[in-house]
């Protein structure tokens, strides 16, 4: 060894190059017994002749074992004799690059200290950072590793101790006080908030052993070093498997090797991107919740939202999940279940249960029993509740003991086949499907409960596609959280509920769609395709797999098998299962029957992973394609603005049998029902997500989506350096750009409206409007498309004229819906539209017509005038100069605006400023009412004045008001608009035409 290091050996100026004697004997007990004396250079040679080629360490502060592991090619040049032992590689040259423990980084210490300059270092005495560290940082409070902290281990230390200690008394201060301790045995402190070694220890019971075994250091030790990482979590707040799991693009960084495990990505940008780090917390909630939070991040005091609930947030009891998100206890949930069916009994005893019935069923309902009388009375009840149609119900009591022998007494116009013995779940089914008379028959279990309107929606799935041969639906477990939403079946012959533990309201769980198969908890069959098919497998008697293997027969006859979230069952999960060993015994019989026979089948099938989930959860038997629909808000049409034409959009591609899932880019405003009630219910709506879950979505779905639709110019610049995220193996999904309207037009039409009181400097710089400069800015990203929709021919002549080769035009959908009153009866003027915002384009409108049209009007008509606004109004937008009006009605959002339209004489669309096409005036027109416009929406409908509309010059009052007058005094002026406005949608805006515009869209290019 070099004679410098021996003199760094003896002490100096680098801490961490000396030998400390007292830690050193103390570790390596065995070198005291070989020395004759205990002298400093005594033991100084004595590490250099036998403990440095043994592997020891000569202070705290530099790990050998840990050094050679770490850099096997430092290992190597150690057995090959370049150099003495790791601790030698490192005084020489590893300190310029090299971390010499476990418990500090070179790169973080540089990082977290910019002001640390090799030429800082150099004026200040010290050779490199690490010694800078030990010597001066430490006492500073800087932090070199993310898991030890100089001040949090000062506190907390001294609380464990209740008294004043001497932490930073030697040589490192309080990291060096650190080491010390683990060597004493005086315990493990905690060194940072991101690592709690009291859980870890009590949590993984076989590190504790090891660390006693004198395997690991300590908690911290093993947690850092060991080499299954993502096998362990560091504290009770942080789940390894959840994170990479959740996402997945943090496990393939993890994979490529850009973080050892998945904590260094949350502490470092999972945290403050407030990605959840447990299925229990959710910290964009837990952020966004507590306005506490939000202000220590805002004053600094706390980094992140993690740190506050790990520092303060607990000791407060803040919530981490949403109170919806929390299901009750799974044990007493079923005890209340069962509970609720004794409490039934006696209404239900005494009036019985009645399914008498003439002609022919519905469907027949196949339930066998064995015992729980009170919960099969209560799934009766509930069946009966549920459909008030003809039930033929077959109950098969299968070797009974209690009341239930006796269920006709209670039950009426039910057929019973009683069985002295339980002949088992599958058999009493094949012996019930011989008394069936119905086209459908519907297996049913006896510890359930059906959601209203189960029954009717089953059949109207069915009944909605002759290839359709069973039906399932959403099953919820009694604590309100989801055992099934359709079923896997994987390549090894396993199943899985999709989506289980997941909310009810999930959106993945709330779409229809073709599955696997659905369990006979409640299955609805066509009754000649099921006697065909034999059946079930008398081979799973007496229960288990038979479902799935029905399932599976049905679609290998060329039928669907579809899950509809519109059927719901609560169900008492093993509520009259055998005990737990017997079934598990069960089920393992009937995997292995399952697999023999369906070999062929299930080589087909995926591997049960994680991340095929998402390919697993539908076979794909419609055949479709698969599109991403990007909006700002999940398209309802009582939004307006632009998302009837969305609406409309997503309903012809459904038609077209395309699998559409929608993700909007804003929080949404309304409630899940409304949301639901508008859109197919085919479609896959990310309601719970904004653009801050984007790229995380995108990640996971990568190579997912044929097609990327794109509503809106603006949604594609806040999404463009997101999307590539969707390409696998180097193809993209084909992105096609919307886009609605072009703002441009919008706001130069805006620039150049007169502004009352404005000064004539700001006139003139509004009106100086560069309208091509803003094109320009506007259709920047558009060249990542393929293809360019716009929604008319003016518009699209500019995107072509912008070099945009590939732009196709669809327009709007407005089928006729005449309504029928006539001109006679009807009164009133009626404004449709929604204001999302105080300068929109429909609130500036209504501003100008009640100042400036209103007035005019009331002068012709008198007390006959009267002004009617319906629409959606965001939280944002004040109309209250508009609630006082003697001549105004408010009404708000209308979902049906049938009778709105058939009550109103004369619609009006006075809009100022737009662009795009007014749908406003398709929709009025389509139900009949006559409309009067400004002339700035006649030219972008090209429409015809006088014969399919009425306008007025822009901005011109007087116009608009005599337009009014006219259709409400003349009836023949009436007929003609209305009339002529059936003619041009006919023309040019028939479900047809619109559809095959879609589909030309939709094709792939040639």
């Amino acid at each position: 060894m070099p004679p410098m290091t021996r003199d760094m050996l003896l002490g100096g100026v680098i801490i961490w190059a000396a030998l400390d004697r007292d830690w050193y004997l103390q570790t390596y007990k065995q070198v005291a017994d070989q020395l004759a004396s205990r002298d400093f250079d005594d033991v100084v040679d004595f590490y250099l002749r036998h403990g440095q080629p043994s592997g020891h360490s000569p202070n705290p502060f530099f790990d050998e074992i840990w050094y050679l592991q770490t850099h096997p090619e430092i290992a190597d040049q150690v057995r090959a004799g370049a150099f003495a032992s790791g601790f030698d590689h490192y005084c020489q040259i590893g300190f310029q690059e090299n971390d010499p423990h476990w418990l500090f980084s070179l790169s973080s210490y540089r990082r977290n200290n910019i002001d640390l300059t090799d030429a800082a270092l150099q004026a200040s005495g010290h050779r490199d950072p690490y010694n800078h560290y030990l010597h001066s940082g430490i006492v500073e409070g800087r932090i070199a590793h993310m898991f030890f902290a100089p001040d949090y281990y000062r506190d907390y230390y001294r609380v464990q101790l209740g008294a004043e200690a001497d932490i930073d008394g030697k040589p490192g201060g309080a990291f060096g006080h650190y080491l010390r301790a683990l060597l004493v045995g005086e315990g493990e402190p905690r060194t940072s908030i991101y690592f709690d070694p009291k859980w870890y220890r009590s949590f993984y019971p076989q590190v504790t052993e090891a660390i006693g075994k004198g395997e690991w250091r300590c908690a911290l030790h093993h947690y850092l070093c060991n080499h299954t990482p993502e096998r362990f979590n560091p504290l009770a707040e942080f789940s390894e498997a959840f994170y990479l799991t959740r996402h997945p693009d943090v496990a393939k960084a993890v994979a490529a090797g850009n973080f050892s495990r998945g904590y260094w990505h949350f502490i470092y940008n999972g945290a403050r991107e407030l990605r959840p780090p447990t299925p229990m917390i959710d910290l964009k909630y837990y952020h966004d919740q507590h306005i506490s939070v939000r202000e220590a991040i805002a004053s600094r005091s706390v980094p992140n939202a993690f740190v506050h609930l790990l520092t303060i947030g607990r000791g407060q009891g803040l919530r981490t999940m949403p109170p919806v998100d929390e299901p009750p206890d799974e044990f007493q949930a079923k005890a209340l279940f069962r509970l609720g069916a004794g409490n039934l009994l006696p209404g239900l005893a005494r009036e019985g249960i009645d399914f008498t019935f003439a002609g022919q069923p519905e469907v027949s309902v196949l339930m066998v029993v064995h015992n729980h009388f009170a919960l099969t009375l209560k799934a009766l009840s509930s069946l009966r509740q549920n459909h008030s149609g003809a039930i033929e119900l077959i109950l098969v009591d299968s070797g009974s003991s209690d009341e239930t022998r006796h269920i006709g007494r209670y039950v009426r116009g039910a057929q019973i086949v009683a069985f002295p013995t339980n002949i088992g779940y599958l058999r009493g089914c094949n012996a019930a499907l011989n008394f069936a008379t119905a086209e459908i028959v519907l297996y049913l279990n006896n510890d359930i409960e059906l959601a209203p309107f189960a029954i009717p929606a089953a059949l109207r799935r069915m009944a909605s596609d002759p290839r359709i041969g069973a039906v399932g639906g959403k099953v919820i477990r009694t604590n309100g959280r989801l055992q099934e939403a359709g079923c896997i079946i994987w390549r090894d012959a396993s199943t899985q509920g999709y989506l289980r533990d997941a909310s009810p309201q999930a959106p993945e769980a709330n779409f229809v769609r073709d599955v696997d198969f659905c369990s006979a908890v409640f299955l609805l069959v066509r009754a000649d395709l099921l006697r065909a098919l034999g059946g079930f497998d008398d081979a799973y008697a007496p229960a288990y797999y038979e479902d799935a293997d029905l399932c599976v027969r049905i679609a290998a006859a060329g039928f669907r098998v579809v899950y509809d979230p519109a059927i719901v069952i609560i169900h008492l999960e093993y509520g009259t299962a055998a005990s737990d060993l017997e079934a598990q015994t069960q089920m393992a019989r009937c995997h292995r029957i399952f697999a023999e026979k369906h070999t062929a089948w299930l080589d087909a099938k995926m591997a049960p992973v994680p991340a095929n989930l998402l390919w697993a959860r539908s076979p794909g038997a419609s055949g479709g394609r698969r599109i991403l629909f990007i909006e700002d808000m999940p398209p309802m049409r009582l939004m307006g603005s632009g998302y009837v034409r969305s609406n409309d959009l997503i309903r012809v591609m459904v038609d077209l049998r395309m699998e559409v899932t929608v993700f909007p880019i804003e929080r949404r405003r309304f409630d899940l029902a409304p949301m639901f009630a508008d859109i197919p219910d085919q479609v896959e709506v990310m309601h719970d997500r904004t653009i801050e879950d984007l790229a995380e979505f995108l990640a996971a779905r990568a190579g997912y989506y044929d097609i990327v639709w794109i509503g809106r110019t603006h949604n594609l610049d806040r999404t463009a350096a997101m999307l590539p995220a969707l390409a696998c193996a180097g193809t993209m999904p084909r992105l096609i750009l919307d886009t609605e309207a072009i703002a441009a037009l919008r706001d130069a039409t805006r620039a150049g409206l007169m502004v009352a009181g404005e000064p004539a400097e700001e006139t003139q710089a509004r009106q100086e409007f560069d309208l091509a400069g803003a094109i320009t800015l506007e259709l920047a990203n558009a060249p990542l498309c393929e293809r360019v929709i716009a929604v008319s021919e003016g518009e699209a002549a500019l995107l072509r004229a912008h070099g945009l080769p590939r732009v196709s035009v669809i327009g709007h959908m407005s089928e006729i819906h005449a309504t029928g009153r006539p001109w006679s009866a009807r009164a009133g003027m009626l404004f449709v539209g929604a204001i999302h915002a105080m300068d929109s384009p429909n609130h500036d409108s209504l501003c100008w017509f009640v100042d400036e049209v209103l007035p005019l009007v009331e002068r012709e008509l008198g007390w006959a005038t009267s002004l009617t606004i319906v629409g959606y109004t965001a939280p944002s937008v004040d109309l209250s100069r508009f609630a006082g009006h003697a001549r105004i009605t408010l009404r708000g959002a209308i979902a049906d605006l049938a009778p709105i339209y058939d009550q109103h004489l004369v619609f009006v669309a006075p809009t100022r400023f737009a662009a795009g096409i007014p749908y406003k005036i398709h929709s009025a027109a389509s139900y009949g009412l006559p409309v009067v416009a400004a002339e700035l929406l006649r030219r972008q409908l090209q429409w015809r004045d006088g014969s399919e509309i009425l306008t007025a010059a822009d901005n011109d009052p007087a116009g608009f008001a005599r337009h009014i007058v006219a259709l409400t005094r003349s009836e023949a002026l009436w007929q003609t608009i209305r009339s002529g406005a059936f003619a041009r949608l006919r023309a040019e805006n028939s479900r047809s035409a619109y559809t095959e515009a879609v589909r030309g869209v939709l094709a792939p290019p040639e």
